[in-house]
């Protein structure tokens, strides 16, 4: 009897005009979207390719450790066509440096990047509007609609009982809505098909397959609110005022009344405060860089180039960016000093500046966690968390990026410590012989004619074994912690079933 109740319910679904517009709309919202957020995709990822590219270039000109600080790059996520997530307002970069510690950086603008009230165009801003505006569309009169008809009235007095009646209705519109969502599935990967540079892989598909039962998820969702509304009125017009209201607080009001509450109740430190103590101690730092170079005895016999291979980088790099080119055997003890210093103080002074973005981003992280936590109340929220998780575009994977980019930079100084014997050998700083050094001070008139041809000699490093940075967003891991937000949404449907049954049992068919 329950699969009688829902093939009829099913058939009669699909030649509605409520369900013909949704479908259309989805599939051609779907087909103008997915081309356009696949050609950003490639866009960004020839661009990650040129930086990847332009770094190795940089590396191969390498002719000091000490200026060896490669940048590392973070690849655009393939699935951000179906939730873009953060992708596009966190950093995807960062230099690895003796002085600085990557951590999560956003625009500036933000107030809290993390909590981002404007919806990016993506495969879930449809589903979220259009696939739940239809889920609501077919549920709201599937009983209130037939006891005004009078056909529920006359179903029961067949002595069908109402629990088959109901279970019938949810399979019915579990199949109707799973119609539209599997073609728009279908639709985006075959638009993803006509790019070359996507290649999905196996984990991919694994991941699609598990956003596509999300989406189910979702709007089945919608659904058993739309049946619950209908069996808790008479009126299939009031259950869709209602249905409406419950729209409108899912997809509006929650997300961003739950950014607003956890911005009230846990506020966090200004960027103005942070950005105080980090000009704090890069004016601590220079000072005990002065006065450390101060103790070294005074003298002249030194060459460097000036604006090596790389660019400064953020705080207390304005003064490193070069390598010595020669200098005489009278300063080469002053100079393993002077690099040792700098070392040793930029990486003092690189802790205490992570130590004061890390709490500055304690409190941020502590109000994206609240404010997440309060939207988790709507389905909405559950379906965002649970596909950013899965495509990899969250803040999550973000924290696992820049984690592996801070072990990386462990890795990367114990190898410049290694080649260097910790720092101590000339290598760091200079390739120039010790009897071009000995030259260099014995015929200070020949000096520029001497750095000319040490120049042209000194060749770039042989970085072979250099260890290279490797990230890549696991399987395990998205589903990990999609995991939760997928389970509360099917909490959340079997929560609104249940309500929907209890209601029904007491619902006057008269």
């Amino acid at each position: 009897m329950i699969w009688k109740i829902a093939k009829k319910e099913f058939l009669l679904n699909l030649m509605t005009f409520k369900f013909a517009l949704g479908t259309v709309l989805c599939i051609v919202l779907v087909a103008v979207f997915v081309p356009v957020l696949a050609d950003d995709y490639q866009q960004r990822m020839q661009k990650y390719s040129q930086q990847v590219i332009d770094n190795e270039a940089k590396l191969r000109q390498v002719k000091a450790y000490r200026v060896l600080t490669p940048t590392i790059y973070r690849r655009p996520q393939v699935l951000s066509v179906f939730s873009q997530g953060l992708e596009k307002h966190l950093e995807d970069s960062a230099r690895i440096d003796f002085g600085m510690i990557p951590e999560i950086n956003a625009a500036p603008a933000e107030l809290n990047p993390y909590l981002s009230v404007f919806p990016t165009f993506d495969v879930l801003l449809i589903f979220k509007i259009v696939m739940s505006a239809l889920a609501l569309l077919v549920a709201y009169d599937v009983v209130s609609g037939e006891k005004e008809q009078g056909t529920l009235g006359l179903t029961l007095s067949n002595r069908v009982a109402r629990v088959h009646i109901l279970l019938g209705k949810l399979v019915a519109g579990a199949l109707t809505l799973a119609v539209p969502t599997t073609v728009a599935f279908i639709v985006g990967l075959l638009l993803l098909f006509g790019f070359p540079s996507i290649d999905l892989q196996v984990s991919d598909w694994a991941r699609i397959a598990v956003m596509y039962i999300a989406s189910l998820a979702f709007v089945l969702a919608v659904y058993n609110v739309g049946l619950l509304f209908s069996c808790l009125t008479r009126s299939s017009a009031l259950a869709l005022v209602l249905g409406l209201f419950f729209w409108v607080l899912a997809i509006v009001v929650v997300p961003n009344g739950s950014v607003y509450l956890a911005r009230r109740i846990q506020p966090v430190e200004t960027a103005e405060a942070r950005d105080k103590q980090i000009r704090s101690l890069e004016q601590e730092f220079k000072q005990d860089l002065s006065a450390a170079y101060d103790q070294l005895p005074p003298g002249r016999g030194s060459e460097y180039d000036a604006g090596g291979p790389f660019d400064a980088y953020g705080p207390m790099g304005g003064v490193f960016n070069y390598y010595t080119v020669i200098c005489a055997p009278s300063r080469v003890e002053s100079w393993k000093k002077r690099v040792q210093i700098e070392a040793s103080l930029k990486m003092k002074y690189a802790n205490k500046l992570w130590e004061v973005e890390r709490d500055y981003m304690r409190g941020l992280l502590k109000q994206t966690g609240l404010a997440k936590n309060i939207g988790r109340i709507s389905p909405t929220c559950l379906y965002e968390n649970a596909m950013s998780a899965l495509a990899g575009t969250d803040l999550p994977d973000f924290q696992a990026w820049t984690a592996t980019a801070r072990t990386y930079r462990d890795s990367l100084i114990a190898y410049i410590r290694g080649k260097t014997d910790n720092l101590r050998s000339v290598s760091y700083f200079t390739q120039s012989t010790e009897a071009e050094r000995i030259e260099y001070e014995k015929n200070p008139e020949s000096g520029r004619e001497l750095r000319d041809r040490v120049r042209r000699r000194t060749k770039p490093l042989n970085l072979e074994d250099l260890p290279r940075f490797t990230y890549a967003t696991g399987v395990t891991q998205g589903l990990r912690r999609a995991g939760t937000d997928l389970m509360l949404l099917v909490v959340f449907n079997i929560l609104f079933y249940s309500l929907s049954f209890m209601a029904f049992q007491k619902y006057d068919v008269r």
